[in-house]
């Protein structure tokens, strides 16, 4: 208990040392923003610091407490710098008061829900409880696991770059660095369930706030701020008229919602509700679009400050944020090319052209009529991957032609030298860190995994078009096409990316799991958050005087939430149990007694012991992690049954995959006919609890 209380106190000493060091680099290089906006981008980048130099030392010195030494020791001089430019004064009390009287409404929307993330995390992460293992709520008993073997993995075992503890041998291609982070203060001795919630406190800080900054720039009005706040953070669309009984054919009710595992107002597949609330169902139990959301959203703040600010050395800063993103989340990479791609599109259409007028009405409306006549012939006559790869392909070749084009002319009559200082820096900054990651980790995998291929509609299970929005999106999708068809100037910067980022993700996948896209389209949707904000906005104020005007707004709102708050409520209430405690106890022994590298010979369930809590090796996981990275386990899984039902005939294969440990427990028992007597006589059998049992291979 000593050694675990020390190990929290250095980790989180060292975790605070890179977020003090971000912040005092934004106070310098962000001088005139505001306190908050400060605050925000230092956060992020403390954490992509933190992520990312010790990564760079442990290709050197391996994932080790020598390369996080070194890590801390290359930002002093920043440290030291900082302090002697930095105003400290601006981080006093008093300005912070000052800067949350600004907009208490806000202020006090922001304070409850990072409450609620923090009860969430708590009651979500490996939660003890009294001789009775570890619990979880509904959203993180799926993936947590595979999240805590990487983190695991990566301190105990230490090799740089990883490979996965659930395959060995294999090349960790997933983002891993949203993971590294936890591991980095693990390694101090830190337990595990506090290394792993720290890092998701701040990013989830850095993700609100983005949200907040960037509204606050683009649209410089404190109700809008606050309205696009609640559009992104509480998404939810129409998904709780299901559980009212005024459909039919719909059985549930009410109080499903809170005692069905997801059956939830925004998780409702049986219904083709698909459009999960982001807390609940992506920053909870999805680590890397957590860490990846909290470093882009600040990176399109950049971005946009630069790129329609007049802020050209943000250019830079933006393009060091776009570099980190490839292996802490490849989506938002992705994400803030598609953006980085429209604006320049758009940056120079309004150099070289009029500013006309632009006819949203009239371009969604053909939009949407396409998607509808593309569905229309898919069921009648299903499409191949390779047409909708075709349609995706050739909607991005038009805009690089149409680009092209636009870049001749702007060359012809502005010159080069202005778009080499600024988008040029900013692409040498993004492309050059980013392809290298690229090549080693992420286009492997897509070439082998089949990850990139064509599809139409991403999460789509048979609705038509427009339905399949409108009962997902609800409704802040009436003032989305309200925000479209009003044209103005300022929201083409928001709508342009968004239909760019909707359009590719509608037809082009990037893993084998098309539901994927949608962390494509939470980037676009935050964008069009903004869009319909000020439009809804506005056409309060111009209706407010009108005796319903209020009564409306009021009612407006709540129907925009009512889905996320009854999905969030299903989460404060659920608990699973995830680790029973004799396999706790197996992890604990694994943990004192046996070598980092060993491997173990277990089923392949998707919540292992061995592998999330201890950081070793097992033979092969589950499907549901590793199919979607694009591995094919069937070899191993057949292997998996032969070692345990004929182990005499198959020793050759304890041989093949290095087998130090043979685990059998229930879970072993249930799904083969383990050979248990041939386990007794030929290995020692060195942990024995409630049926869990653990053989040394002699």
């Amino acid at each position: 208990m000593y050694s675990t209380i020390c190990g929290n106190i250095i980790g989180t000493a060292y975790f605070i040392y890179f977020q003090i060091t971000g912040v005092f680099l934004s106070s310098v290089l962000l001088k005139k923003e505001k306190l908050f906006t400060k605050l925000v981008i230092g956060l992020a980048t403390g954490s992509l610091l933190l992520m990312w130099l010790p990564a760079i030392f442990s290709f050197f010195f391996d994932f080790t407490v020598l390369s996080h030494i070194f890590a801390a020791v290359m930002v002093l001089p920043v440290v030291i710098f900082c302090l002697r430019k930095a105003d400290i004064s601006d981080f006093s009390a008093r300005n912070a008061a000052s800067s949350a009287k600004q907009n208490p409404l806000m202020t006090m929307l922001f304070a409850a829900t990072f409450i609620l993330w923090c009860y969430l995390l708590h009651t979500h992460t490996i939660r003890p409880t009294d001789c009775a293992g570890l619990y979880t709520g509904q959203s993180t008993y799926g993936d947590m696991c595979m999240h805590l073997g990487f983190i695991t993995s990566i301190a105990e075992q230490g090799t740089f770059p990883p490979y996965y503890s659930l395959f060995p041998k294999t090349r960790l291609a997933y983002p891993f660095l949203n993971a590294a982070i936890s591991s980095s203060i693990y390694l101090w001795g830190a337990s595990l369930r506090w290394a792993y919630i720290l890092p998701m406190l701040t990013s989830f800080i850095q993700v609100m706030g983005s949200v907040y900054i960037l509204a606050d720039t683009v649209l410089n009005c404190r109700a809008k701020n606050v309205l696009t706040f609640v559009f992104f953070i509480f998404n939810g669309g129409l998904g709780f008229v299901y559980f009212t009984g005024i459909v039919e054919r719909c059985s549930l009710r009410f109080s499903d919602i809170f005692s069905g595992y997801y059956t939830t107002p925004t998780n409702l597949v049986d219904f083709n509700i698909r459009w999960a609330n982001v807390i609940a169902d992506i920053f909870i139990p999805q680590r890397a679009s957590l860490f990846g959301y909290a470093l882009l959203f600040p990176c399109i703040w950049l971005l946009y400050k630069a790129v329609w600010g007049g802020k050209g050395r943000y250019f830079i800063y933006a393009g060091i944020f776009a570099a980190a993103l490839p292996m802490i989340h490849t989506h938002s990479f992705l994400g803030i090319g598609l953006i980085s791609a429209a604006w320049l599109l758009l940056y120079l259409h309004r150099s070289c052209s009029s500013n006309r007028k632009w006819h949203g009405a009239a371009v969604l409306a053909v939009f949407v009529g396409i998607m509808c006549v593309i569905q229309q012939i898919n069921n009648r006559t299903p499409l191949s991957s390779a047409v909708f790869m075709a349609i995706g392909m050739a909607g991005i070749c038009s805009c690089i032609l149409y680009g092209i084009f636009l870049l001749v002319r702007y060359i012809k009559y502005n010159g080069y030298k202005k778009l080499l200082s600024t988008w040029g820096v900013y692409l040498l900054c993004a492309v050059l860190p980013g392809i290298p990651q690229l090549l080693f980790w992420t286009f492997g995998q897509v070439a082998e995994g089949g990850f990139l291929r064509g599809h139409f509609n991403w999460g789509n299970l048979g609705d038509f078009y427009p339905w399949f929005y409108i009962k997902n999106l609800g409704i802040p999708l009436i003032f989305i096409v309200g925000a479209i068809c009003k044209g103005s100037k300022k929201i083409s910067h928001l709508i342009l990316p968004a239909a760019v980022i909707w359009f590719v993700a509608e037809f082009i996948m990037f893993t084998p799991n098309t539901y994927d896209n949608n962390k494509l389209l939470y980037i676009a949707y935050l964008l069009l958050c903004m869009a319909a904000s000020d439009f809804s906005v506005d056409l309060y104020e111009k209706y407010k005087t009108v005796k319903v005007g209020k009564i409306a707004a009021v009612i407006v709102v709540f129907l925009s939430v009512f889905s996320a708050v009854l999905t969030l409520g299903r989460e404060v209430v659920s608990d699973y149990q995830i680790f029973s405690q004799p396999h706790l106890e197996a992890a604990r022994y694994i943990i004192e007694n046996t070598d980092a590298e060993d491997v173990f010979l277990t089923d392949s369930r998707h919540n292992n012991e061995v592998a999330a809590l201890t950081g070793r090796n097992i033979v092969c996981g589950s499907d549901i992690y590793l199919y979607f990275h694009g591995i094919d386990t069937s070899q191993r899984k057949d292997d998996l049954a032969l070692m345990y039902q004929q182990p005499l005939e198959n020793r050759q294969l304890f041989e093949k995959y290095d087998v130090s440990y043979v685990m059998i427990s229930s879970w072993e028992r249930g799904n083969y006919n383990v050979d248990e007597n041939y386990f007794e006589d030929s290995f020692e059998k060195v942990f024995s609890k409630d049926g869990v049992e653990l053989y040394k291979v002699k």
